[in-house]
């Protein structure tokens, strides 16, 4: 369902899960469905027709010209903005350590800003006073840590939302522990409660 078919102010809750910031390639994901259904025939038909409209999650949707569109875009959300440019800037320098680094310090604006602007949809479909529930985990590209669970509930205040309640749920990246070249940052999946003001 699109935004636009909501009314103002009708819908009474919502649950969700947003993309993580895993770099990990949602359109992909759906490939075999897309190509089952006969949705898509093609990679490059996937691309334009999905991948183009889902919130970048991953290095391989990131571009220059989006991530510096985003990172303008960040500092009209005052500290939250800031703070998210600032980790950019340390993946940045962390990528710039390696020959063939990752580009996250372009996923990472470009993600925050999309979740901004869901937030922002999502204010103005809820009545007054409905809840908003968020399952998201947070992530740490390089050992840099993103706590994306409490910036995305920062930029939602940002939308009119208060945050009621940040609960982990469970501890998750034990699979990769054996990695040597793994970061060893504890990371969570949690339950954002936030509601409409």
């Amino acid at each position: 369902m699109n935004w636009s078919e909501l009314g103002h102010g009708t819908a009474h809750g919502c649950v969700t899960s947003p993309p993580y910031l895993n770099n990990f390639d949602y359109a992909d994901a759906t490939r075999l469905e897309l190509y089952f259904w006969g949705d898509v025939t093609s990679w490059s038909q996937m691309c334009a027709e999905v991948r183009s409209d889902m919130l970048t999650a991953t290095t391989q949707q990131s571009s220059v010209g989006a991530a510096s569109d985003a990172r303008t875009l960040l500092q009209t959300y005052g500290t939250v903005g800031t703070e998210i440019s600032e980790i950019a800037d340390r993946l940045q320098k962390e990528r710039g350590n390696r020959s063939r680094g990752k580009e996250y310090d372009r996923v990472v604006p470009d993600y925050f800003v999309a979740i901004a602007r869901i937030m922002e949809n999502l204010s103005t479909v809820l009545a007054s006073g409905a809840p908003a529930v968020l399952l998201v985990g947070d992530s740490a590209p390089y050992g840099v840590y993103v706590d994306t669970p409490g910036l995305i509930a920062k930029l939602a205040k940002c939308q009119g939302f208060t945050l009621e309640e940040d609960v982990i749920l469970r501890h998750r990246g034990q699979r990769w522990a054996s990695n040597a070249t793994r970061h060893n940052v504890q990371l969570a999946e949690r339950l954002v409660l936030l509601r409409r003001d």
